[in-house]
């Protein structure tokens, strides 16, 4: 069941969001100029049926202007400024998750999407497919329905499980181990080295998120965690 195919295992989370706009293709290619194996986005879909890679269902805390983005359609989504939150003064636009496919097919990396909305996996794995970027792809989010849905349009889709400190490690393990999911991440406040050693050992890889301390770093390569969500994934690779 473990997935062999973690790399260097650095997953930018919402692309390389300690340095530019999160969700955006600035921050998505200064994840891929570091050397990132892999970006983490979410997914929401438009009102007239478009894949775009944003956080929140509203978008009032990254544009400064309150639109639903299921209400909304693309192009009126594309008149604000998704890193507005930033007032560093440029204009940064929504991205599709299309564009997000070719920079992966480009830089030769993979991207796991989390779905943030009901009706959007089976749209992204079509869309990973006409595109030559399904073998690119993976799904992460703490909703099992979500990678459950996944895996049963295609089991060999790799899923990143999102759990929480409050979960019981042995029910988790028995339903990944039932779906086929490759690896459960932990908020690091809730993984422990028994955590990491029990996961590895039933064969699954345990994964971290997120991590933006360099002392947790540490701690978590010496446990032997090999997946991770970072918003500083130039410190992480410069450790691993």
């Amino acid at each position: 069941m473990r997935n062999d195919h973690i790399g260097n295992g650095v997953a930018a989370h919402r692309g390389n969001m300690s340095v530019t706009a999160e969700n955006t293709m600035e921050a998505f290619v200064s994840a891929a100029d570091l050397g990132c194996d892999w970006l983490e986005l979410d997914i929401q879909k438009t009102l007239d049926g478009h894949l775009v890679v944003t956080h929140d269902a509203h978008t009032l805390r990254t544009c400064g202007v309150d639109l639903s983005v299921a209400g909304s359609t693309l192009e009126q989504l594309r008149r604000l400024n998704f890193g507005a939150y930033l007032q560093d003064g440029r204009q940064y636009r929504l991205p599709l998750l299309s564009e997000v496919f070719e920079l992966v097919k480009q830089r030769g990396m993979r991207v796991t999407i989390q779905p943030k909305c009901n009706g959007a996996v089976i749209p992204a794995i079509k869309l990973a497919e006409d595109m030559g970027a399904k073998d690119r792809i993976a799904f992460n989010e703490l909703n099992c329905e979500y990678l459950v849905e996944a895996k049963l349009q295609d089991p060999s889709i790799p899923v990143f499980w999102d759990r929480l400190p409050d979960t019981d490690l042995q029910t988790d393990l028995h339903i990944a181990r039932t779906h086929g999911f490759e690896c459960l991440m932990y908020v690091l406040n809730g993984l422990e080295k028994t955590v990491v050693d029990t996961v590895r050992e039933a064969g699954f890889e345990c994964g971290v998120c997120v991590v933006n301390d360099a002392a947790d770093m540490d701690r978590f390569l010496s446990w032997g965690v090999r997946m991770f969500y970072t918003d500083f994934p130039g410190l992480l690779l410069k450790k691993k």
